[in-house]
């Protein structure tokens, strides 16, 4: 049969992966070697585990729609911290989000204290000299995860003591630029734990842009402890640019009675692979969990969350959406876990998929695993084209067709953008995607 590989090529093939992952480890094993955490203890246990752990393999079906072939080919390089490109103010103002907030900037992996704000209010903010503190992860089979763990270059630790109210958002923005060297490719890593104490009401902004149109690839890795009696809120948003590469993991760990929203955007990116893993470890905690992908041209979009129900009387909605344009490519993955004592749990995983363009390509693979009675649990995934009579309506009021199918799709991604708390920032995220849809 056409387009089936015969075991022979399957042979051929796999030896073939095997030794660009091994060239790869070599390449990324002489860049941990060579940076400024390379003698530090924990960061030499993360590298050992990455080794460990390796690229995937051919048969590996969990990276089976997303190709490393070209990220692994390529050569890279840790921009020191001596060698900062200059930020112009001007830069600065159009890379960030306008809002009343205490701002933590990164560059290529570096705290830029003279950039982020003077104080952090009611936050402590320090560098991290050792990652012993961290929890560890929640999945702990992506190499990625482990790169980063040890190639962050300055990791910090930001800590919101008990009984803190925080109204202005804490907003973390990292600008990753190119290498100067034409022949090798720039990576960052940017790594923070955060520790939210009991009775706090808070919000964190994760913003990830480029400040050129050079290839780089970036590495993040966020942790959250929430202690109990708490409402959280987290906003991460993506818009590198299409030469970018993008691995991240973000983790949640919650107590009892909390309140917790996570909204994720992604806009950009040519290959980009995001993991949200979250347990609920404490009785009557709520949580949101909600992501938009709009994947462009041959972009390929991966995003993939794993939430345990570990105690009693906890909620949980997720909504993950994803408009496919042109060529693109988008993949999603979702697990809903519910232990033994997890009694009366109520979790919900609903994903929706719009193709637009003939060759665009969506795959879902949403998961329960129940081990407890007396729950409500479910999932479902749609993919489809845009709707012919939404279309047929908005044309029979005169509108274009080119504008139908533009208001169409703005419509499909606003329940993911209604669910953003900050007002500022969902204006400006919207402005992305009209951006993104323009001339479609």
């Amino acid at each position: 049969m056409d387009g089936l590989l015969t075991y022979s090529d399957k042979a051929k093939k796999k030896r073939i992966i095997k030794k660009l992952n091994q060239q790869a480890i070599k390449k990324f094993s002489s860049l941990f070697y060579n940076s400024e955490r390379a003698n530090e203890k924990k960061a030499q246990e993360y590298w050992k585990k990455a080794e460990k752990i390796g690229f995937p393999e051919f048969t590996n079906e969990e990276w089976q729609y997303t190709p490393l072939n070209k990220v692994l080919k390529s050569n890279y390089i840790l921009e020191d911290s001596n060698e900062f490109h200059t930020i112009t103010a001007d830069q600065l103002n159009q890379l960030t989000i306008s809002i009343d907030c205490w701002k933590i900037i990164f560059f290529n992996g570096y705290f830029i204290s003279n950039l982020s704000s003077d104080n952090f209010g009611p936050y402590q903010i320090q560098i991290m000299d050792t990652l012993a503190q961290v929890p560890e992860p929640i999945i702990d089979n992506e190499i990625f995860l482990y790169l980063t763990k040890s190639l962050a270059a300055q990791p910090l630790f930001i800590r919101l003591k008990s009984h803190n109210h925080v109204k202005q958002p804490l907003y973390i923005l990292n600008i990753t630029s190119g290498s100067k060297y034409s022949n090798y490719i720039n990576t960052s890593h940017y790594y923070y734990h955060i520790e939210i104490g009991s009775d706090c009401k808070s919000q964190v902004i994760e913003h990830f842009v480029s400040i050129d149109e050079k290839p780089h690839l970036t590495g993040s890795r966020l942790t959250v402890n929430i202690g109990d009696n708490s409402n959280f809120t987290h906003i991460k948003f993506n818009v590198e640019n299409n030469r970018s590469n993008h691995f991240s993991h973000n983790d949640i760990l919650s107590g009892k009675n909390n309140q917790i929203k996570s909204n994720n955007i992604f806009i950009g990116s040519s290959l980009l692979r995001h993991h949200t893993s979250v347990k609920l470890n404490g009785i009557n905690s709520r949580i949101e969990l909600n992501s938009l992908l709009l994947p462009k041209n041959k972009e390929i979009f991966d995003t993939r969350t794993y939430l345990e129900h570990n105690q009693p009387f906890c909620k949980s909605r997720q909504l993950h959406k994803t408009i496919a344009i042109d060529e693109s490519k988008a993949i999603f993955n979702g697990m809903i876990k519910v232990s033994p004592i997890a009694l009366k749990t109520d979790g919900k995983m609903t994903n929706n998929n719009l193709l637009f363009g003939k060759k665009a390509e969506i795959n879902t693979k949403p998961q329960l695993e129940i081990y407890a009675d007396d729950v409500q649990c479910s999932h479902g995934a749609i993919v489809g084209n845009i709707d012919d009579a939404q279309l047929f309506y908005l044309r029979s009021r005169g509108i274009n067709v080119n504008y139908a199918k533009h208001i169409i799709m703005v419509s499909f991604t606003s329940e993911i953008i209604k669910s953003i708390d900050n007002k500022i920032v969902s204006n400006q995220i919207m402005y992305f995607i009209h951006k993104r849809l323009s001339g479609i």
